[in-house]
Parts: structure tokens; C-alpha cells; sequence
């Protein structure tokens, strides 16, 4: 059989592994199936321990007394008496095991809240480190591009003067040759 972290950690001791959004529901589950088959367990264990006692302390019949009707309301009386003591003490041990359970239940939740926070967080700083990164990167791409418009204005009124300065030197003559250069840009 399988041994699962609900049945082999006792419930202090209980750690669920953070996964991107919180806990591992299915571990939770799990830990949770495991809890309440403990508490069937103890359960069972609670009523048999209580036949087992209404069956040890039921009063033998003295000497002296006859085992009559009387008697018997006596003994009857004073195994209810016993049961009802024993019940008692089995309830309030099974209020106290289902407050610590629920207890740690919502201990779990609060940290598994508190993971959750937690990487929210972080994701919301991640993103805003992209998003002021992508924002310099717009920024270092405006400007090259300003830079790029700004020396190819240069560059076409160089071109400008020389087509003015060959233009009105030969008005009627042909027009002379292009020639195509790359500009630099450095």
C-alpha cells in the first residue's frame, strides 16, 4: 500500500509545495481524504473501546442480592451511567481533534493565500520591469530614428545645394550623372 503525506505526516507537520498559483489542490485533496479516514478510524476506535468498557464495568451481582428485576434496573442504570461519561469524553475529544484538523485546515489556506499573494506580487514587479524595459528600448529607438531622419535632412540638403549649385552653373546642359553613394551613418 502506499504510503501518502496525509497518512504518514501527523498534521503539524504538514508542508503542501507552492505550485504557480498556490497550493497543489490534488495534495490538499489528498491530505484532506487522509484526514477524514483518521477520524473514521478514531471513530470506530471510540465506539468499540466503548462497548469494550459498558462491558468491563457492568456490576456483577453481589452475594447478597438476588438477581431480580431490581438488580438488573440497577446494573442497567449504572452502565447508562458509565456510557453517558464515556460518550462525554469521546465527544469532547472529538470536538478538540476536529478544531485542530479545522485549524490547520485554515492554517493551510492562509499560507497557501499568503503564497498566492506572494506571486502575484512578484509577477506584477516582473511585468513592470518588462514593460520600463520595452519603454527604454522605445525610447533608445526613437531617438536612433530621430538621429536617422535628422542626417538624412542633412543629407538631402546637401543634395539640394549641389543641384543647385550644378544647376545654375549649366542651365541648358544636360543633367549631369547621379552618382548613387550610401550615407554613413556614424
Amino acid at each position: 500500500m502506499e504510503n501518502t503525506v496525509a497518512e504518514t505526516l501527523p498534521e503539524s507537520d504538514v508542508r503542501f509545495p507552492i505550485v504557480l498559483r498556490g497550493y497543489d489542490r490534488r495534495q490538499v485533496d489528498e491530505y484532506v481524504r487522509g484526514a477524514e479516514k483518521r477520524i473514521d478510524r478514531h471513530e470506530k476506535a471510540r465506539r468499540v473501546a466503548e462497548r469494550r468498557l459498558a462491558k468491563a464495568q457492568v456490576p456483577a451481582p453481589r452475594a447478597g442480592e438476588p438477581d431480580d428485576a431490581a438488580g438488573l434496573g440497577r446494573r442497567i442504570e449504572k452502565i447508562l451511567q458509565v456510557a453517558k461519561a464515556e460518550a462525554a469524553e469521546i465527544k469532547d475529544q472529538a470536538r478538540k481533534d476536529s478544531d485542530e484538523l479545522r485549524a490547520a485546515a485554515e492554517k493551510a489556506v492562509a499560507e497557501a493565500e499568503a503564497a498566492r499573494a506572494e506571486t502575484e506580487r512578484a509577477a506584477q514587479r516582473e511585468a513592470q520591469l518588462i514593460v520600463s524595459r520595452a519603454e527604454e528600448q522605445a525610447a533608445a529607438i526613437r531617438a536612433a530614428h530621430q538621429d536617422v531622419l535628422d542626417r538624412l535632412s542633412r543629407i538631402a540638403g546637401v543634395v539640394e545645394e549641389v543641384r543647385v549649385q550644378y544647376g545654375t552653373e549649366d542651365e541648358g546642359a544636360a543633367e549631369p550623372d547621379v552618382v548613387e553613394a550610401e550615407p554613413s551613418i556614424a
